[in-house]
């Protein structure tokens, strides 16, 4: 039953929070799937210069890191300030055209920033949205 009438029924809002480990199975996920696409971004920078891929990888697991300590860290708004500083990173690297890597093309440059620009999105959305405790595993019918 829905929209909070007497008789123990359930809001539309209640419905929508999670438990902690339901957002902790979330993160984890949206960590799993978007590593495992940014790994087959990686995979297409066959021709950048050894120095340029270095400058980038360097950049992403910074930015990989930062993503991971925002769902860990008891320092969260420091964490999620850290993030903030790696998107800025990443959305110059896309869009000022002198510091995108040289020999990556554009459309590799920026399936990898959506990749990353998508993946820190949710994760602050994910952070971010309301989370409600568990019921006691007694209090089930």
């Amino acid at each position: 039953m829905l929209g909070g009438q007497p008789g123990g029924g359930k809001t539309m809002r209640s419905l929508l929070r999670s438990t902690e480990g339901g957002k902790a199975g979330m993160i984890d996920g949206l960590n799993l799937f978007f590593g495992a696409l940014l790994g087959a971004n990686l995979g297409t920078l066959d021709r950048l210069p050894i120095f340029q891929y270095a400058k980038l990888i360097l950049l992403l697991a910074g930015t990989v890191m930062a993503v991971r300590m925002v769902s860990t860290s008891e320092q969260r708004g420091r964490m999620l300030a850290v993030l903030l500083v790696y998107a800025a990173l990443l959305a110059g690297l896309v869009f000022v055209p002198d510091m995108q890597p040289k020999g990556m093309s554009l459309d590799d440059l920026h399936r990898l920033g959506a990749t990353l620009g998508i993946w820190i999105g949710f994760v602050i959305l994910a952070e971010f949205s309301p989370v409600r405790k568990a019921a006691p595993a007694d209090a089930e019918p």
